[in-house]
């Protein structure tokens, strides 16, 4: 699956005679085709316009069709067709980020089931900020990531936002892009010194409003198994925890508590 939105899909020997591919939408059962190469060791098929949900590529037989639409009655071809079996686990951290580094509203990705067959997964995508690694030292929480569906920003200027999930005013970091990629910092004195909170982090590049999180890596629930360090800080002469983690939905948040009343 290459970030053109074409899947390509090669076998080591021909495809008999008398097969052809499908892509069978398994919410709807709506079909479409994926013609074989001439030398029926490839197939090369545009899958940028498929409807949400998943897709499976199945191998369908001439013939067996026939006679299964004469044994429903309705031309329904269920149960005549093969799902595409593969060893391509269709993961690379390298392809997410190509993929992902152009604009677009629906993102494609090929899949292997525990079977070992091949799916499509279609999802309506937006604008997000992808952390790629957080640094809390020194004062600072430091940020590096890239922009995912939006294509490169020239020219436009950035800041990190973290805003208080319960209402307030929000405290504001500096931001610099490079292409898609950004880094980021916030301080954890502004932090510390506003009332006890639990603060949402977005990138704020022109009109664009992209939350902070790590999705695009094979790591999920990241919520219990990945955790910071805390920083204190006193700026009102009450010392505050401020740690940087991650929600239940892999979204980058911030808790600042009292010390002591941190370790929730």
């Amino acid at each position: 699956m290459g970030s053109d939105d074409r899947l390509r899909i090669r076998w080591h020997d021909p495809l008999p005679e008398g097969r052809r591919v499908v892509l069978r939408h398994r919410a709807s059962g709506e079909t479409r085709p994926a013609p074989v190469a001439a030398d029926r060791r490839s197939l090369e098929v545009d899958v940028g316009d498929l409807a949400a949900g998943t897709w499976e590529p199945l191998i369908e037989v001439d013939g067996e069709a026939d006679a299964a639409a004469d044994r429903s009655g309705n031309g329904s071809v269920a149960g005549t067709a093969r799902p595409i079996l593969t060893d391509d686990p269709g993961f690379s951290l390298d392809g997410l980020r190509a993929y992902a580094d152009r604009p677009r509203d629906r993102a494609v990705q090929a899949v292997r089931t525990r079977k070992g067959h091949a799916r499509l997964r279609v999802r309506a995508v937006s604008p997000h900020a992808e952390v790629a690694a957080v640094h809390p030292r020194d004062g600072e929480i430091r940020i590096d990531g890239w922009l995912a569906y939006t294509g490169p920003r020239a020219g436009e200027t950035a800041r990190l936002v973290a805003a208080p999930r319960d209402g307030g005013a929000a405290v504001t970091g500096e931001a610099a892009l490079d292409g898609t990629g950004f880094r980021g910092r916030l301080a954890v004195d502004a932090l510390a010194a506003a009332e006890p909170a639990l603060w949402d982090l977005w990138l704020d590049v022109g009109d664009v409003h992209a939350r902070l999180g790590t999705w695009l890596d094979d790591a999920p629930g990241k919520r219990g198994k990945l955790s910071y360090p805390r920083q204190v800080a006193a700026p009102g002469g009450r010392e505050m925890a401020v740690r940087p983690y991650y929600t239940e939905r892999d979204q980058l948040a911030v808790s600042c508590r009292p010390v002591g009343d941190d370790g929730a």
